[in-house]
């Protein structure tokens, strides 16, 4: 995996002498004020000297401040593949806050640039043309379910979040032509999903999965949305896949709610069960 400048300065930190630390906490924090700070400005902020930068910029192969400000700008830029920044104990909390934001931003970058939207149009038609549609998830995909039945019974369409194996069983297993089950997975492995999309299937139903595209769950999906695992999905709480699934409902329901016709698709009217007081 490409690393990028960003990362290294991250990574090399704890290695560095306290004055060239300094500067590295500074560009870890605020990368985006450095790319337009003379090197005598990034001095008096970090309380070293222009030697000290200069050092801290061969460190990194760069023969020059401003060759490290030009590579510290493209670093800034989501590319692929996605690059997770991990978060450590040393981590301040404005790095923490940085950090988080980048993930997620480059996640949803990624997925702005690996989506294809035709997959989106024929998940839509089949959620648009459904007479019931079972929402299915487990583990920490559940969020995504019951994101999904709030703006899809906003929509008008009939629908449930369905969590927890026993429930989910019940409801597979009776499934007839016309309903869908609409499957969030990040992996797509497992195996719980996979035995529900082939129940579904095997009554007549039509499954739709928001999974990775090479996965056991898509190859028993009548129409994939296909979303990759950008961070690191077995060892912590996949937060950047989790935002992706999200924006993928958004799309889903904008494009079904221009198919029935709907003149502001991007706005859901509301319900009365979810109007609430306000002060």
């Amino acid at each position: 995996m490409t690393v990028s400048l960003l990362q290294k300065v991250l990574q090399e930190r704890d290695d560095m002498y306290p004055a060239e630390r300094r500067v590295a906490d500074f560009v870890g924090m605020s990368p985006s004020e450095v790319i337009h700070m003379s090197m005598a400005k990034l001095s008096e902020t970090c309380s070293v000297s222009d030697p000290t930068i200069m050092r801290f910029c061969r460190r990194f192969g760069f023969d020059g401040y401003q060759d490290f400000k030009l590579s510290l700008a493209q670093s800034l830029v989501p590319s692929a593949p996605f690059a997770y920044e991990q978060i450590v104990p040393q981590d301040s909390i404005a790095n923490i806050v940085l950090k988080t934001c980048r993930n997620s931003l480059n996640a949803i970058q990624r997925l702005a640039e690996d989506l294809a939207p035709e997959q989106i149009q024929a998940a839509a038609g089949l959620l648009g043309a459904a007479t019931w549609t079972g929402i299915y998830a487990t583990g920490i995909s559940e969020v995504n379910a019951l994101d999904t039945e709030h703006k899809f019974q906003r929509l008008g369409i009939r629908c449930q979040a369905l969590l927890g194996k026993q429930r989910q069983w019940m409801h597979a297993e009776s499934a007839r032509p016309g309903d869908v089950a609409l499957i969030f997975s990040q992996s797509g492995h497992t195996k719980q999903m996979v035995e529900v999309a082939t129940a579904v299937r095997a009554g007549g139903g039509r499954v739709v999965s928001v999974a990775a595209g090479d996965s056991p769950l898509a190859r028993v999906s009548d129409a994939v949305v296909a979303v990759l695992p950008y961070d690191r999905t077995e060892m912590m709480t996949p937060l950047a896949s989790r935002l992706n699934h999200h924006l993928v409902t958004n799309m889903l329901v904008t494009a079904i709610a221009i198919d029935s016709g709907s003149q502001f698709p991007d706005q859901l009217p509301a319900l009365d069960s979810w109007q609430t007081d306000k002060i």
